[in-house]
């Protein structure tokens, strides 16, 4: 009889609980598989582009549409334009490997040198916006470093001045936009931007041509 009684007040108290917790007020709650927040899903290109725009990495990484990859806004701006920041540009270019693992080098390569409307490459929409923390992503392995690697090569190597002029020349015409405005200046004119200087140094030991262009 008493084994009896201590069962009938363990189920008694079991009973009341979901009640007690109604009437002060709080609700039960057990969170399930179901109702964790998900990665939102792109189904678009212009969705795509408003992912790197606002840096919406996780659903970068599960892009499904290769092609997507190359589309451009009504601006002539790619996904490297709009990247919110260096880890969304990381994000695309995992993507990229992803999505296209034989031709990630070239879609890679385009994206960084592309031109939008405006005449700016990635790097060049980056720095005009102040945003310092993308230059080595940008600028590593675009065809303006590669062409400041070059005239530097043969302004240091005893070479004819005229070839040098030449070389500088080349660095000029991939480093400006359609206003004519340098890399080199944009970063000037947004000397005080987080991370900027550095920039404005790195062009200064590298090609301080740049910051005396018209």
């Amino acid at each position: 009889m008493k084994k009896f009684l201590i069962i009938y007040a363990v189920l008694s108290i079991l009973c009341v609980l979901p009640v007690a917790a109604q009437t002060s007020g709080k609700r039960l709650y057990y969170p399930s598989a179901a109702t964790e927040k998900a990665a939102p899903v792109i189904s678009s290109e212009k969705e795509f582009l408003a992912a790197a725009k606002d840096g919406q990495r996780e659903a970068i990484l599960k892009l499904k549409e290769s092609a997507w990859l190359l589309a451009t806004d009504k601006f002539g701006n790619n996904c490297f334009h709009l990247a919110k920041d260096a880890p969304t540009l990381q994000a695309l270019a995992a993507a990229v490997r992803r999505l296209s693992p034989e031709q990630s080098f070239s879609i890679i390569s385009r994206l960084r040198n592309q031109r939008n409307n405006m005449g700016e490459t990635p790097l060049m929409a980056h720095i005009n916006y102040g945003k310092a923390d993308t230059f080595r992503l940008l600028y590593e392995g675009s065809e303006l470093a590669g062409a400041i690697r070059e005239a530097k090569s043969v302004s240091t190597g005893g070479a004819l001045l005229e070839v040098a002029e030449i070389k500088e020349g080349v660095v000029l015409s991939l480093a400006k936009d359609n206003s004519g405005r340098t890399v080199a200046q944009a970063a000037q004119a947004n000397y005080n931007r987080p991370g900027m200087s550095r920039v404005v140094e790195f062009f200064r030991q590298e090609a301080p041509y740049l910051f005396e262009a018209i």
